[in-house]
């Protein structure tokens, strides 16, 4: 009989532990992560419908016309050549990579942000605000990750 309770207590706690993390997702709003292929853009973010700061073109929430998405995207284009020409230049160091690489996402949001109608902006911000804080409670309190 105490054979079967420590059996019937491991199991449990196996199953508790497995199903841990799935709950914790379901509980802070994260999403499930990106389909294998899905695209990778120049700044490490992943295309398609998931939001970034230099890619509102995704959002159809935004309505951006077409104009706009066009002109987003030769920025897009622009910063990925940047990004290359950054990664190739073998004078930098490590920390002047790395400097260089936040300015160029830092200038691209700025001329992705100025293509937006004010109503866009604020839309967009919201979203941005709301993700931020959807990763915040996803990292929990106790993450040592940096915010």
């Amino acid at each position: 009989m105490t054979r079967n309770k420590l059996t019937f207590s491991i199991g449990t706690l196996a199953l508790f532990f497995a199903l841990t993390p799935t709950v914790r997702a379901q509980d802070t709003g994260a999403s499930a992560p990106p389909p294998a292929g899905a695209a990778v853009s120049a700044h490490g973010g992943r295309g398609g419908a998931g939001m970034d700061p230099d890619t509102p073109e995704n959002d159809a929430t935004l309505n951006l016309t077409d104009d706009q998405k066009t002109k987003i995207q030769a920025i897009r284009e622009d910063t990925k050549d940047q990004l290359k020409a950054i990664k190739k230049d073998t004078s930098l160091t490590d920390d002047q990579r790395a400097q260089k690489v936040k300015e160029v996402r830092k200038d691209t949001r700025r001329q992705v942000w100025a293509v937006m109608t004010p109503e866009q902006q604020k839309a967009w911000a919201q979203e941005m605000r709301e993700k931020r804080q959807a990763k915040k409670l996803a990292d929990g309190p106790g993450s040592s990750t940096p915010q």
